[in-house]
């Protein structure tokens, strides 16, 4: 009787794991959603405010500073709260957003293009983040 009670009590205990663990995976994947969506307002308040003349030395403090109040404010927290790189190029840049945990690279954008060029959380081992200029659509001059 001992026996299965301990038994009952241990899948009770694991049941409601699961739960948690998929309850946190679903909120996790609504705030990725959420950093996606803010890198393409993003891209386009910039490209709004520069057109294709990135300054050379564009940072992630111009960069905030650019999108402060033309991009969502809770949009702005959630970049905000993420480690940022921009990578200035000929025209445009690269957002390289890491997780604050162990900064690891989770999500890369080109900001010439209309979509997020890299979900590396939701696609993992698909994009080589060693070499991002594969992906990189935005090339040509413009």
């Amino acid at each position: 009787m001992k026996k299965r009670l301990a038994v009952i009590g241990c899948l009770i205990v694991l049941i409601f794991s699961a739960n948690a663990c998929i309850a946190f995976t679903e909120i996790r994947n609504q705030e990725y959603g959420s950093l996606m969506s803010a890198a393409t307002w993003s891209a386009a308040a910039v490209i709004g405010e520069y057109g294709h003349a990135i300054p050379e030395d564009f940072d992630r403090s111009q960069f905030l500073g650019v999108v402060k109040d033309k991009i969502p404010s809770k949009s702005y927290s959630l970049l905000e709260s993420y480690p940022l790189k921009i990578v200035p190029k000929q025209g445009y840049y690269l957002l390289l957003v890491y997780d604050p945990q162990d900064n690891t690279l989770i999500l890369f954008d080109y900001s010439c293009t209309p979509e997020v060029d890299g979900p590396v959380l939701l696609e993992p081992g698909k994009y080589d983040v060693n070499n991002l200029q594969l992906y990189d659509k935005c090339k040509k001059p413009h």
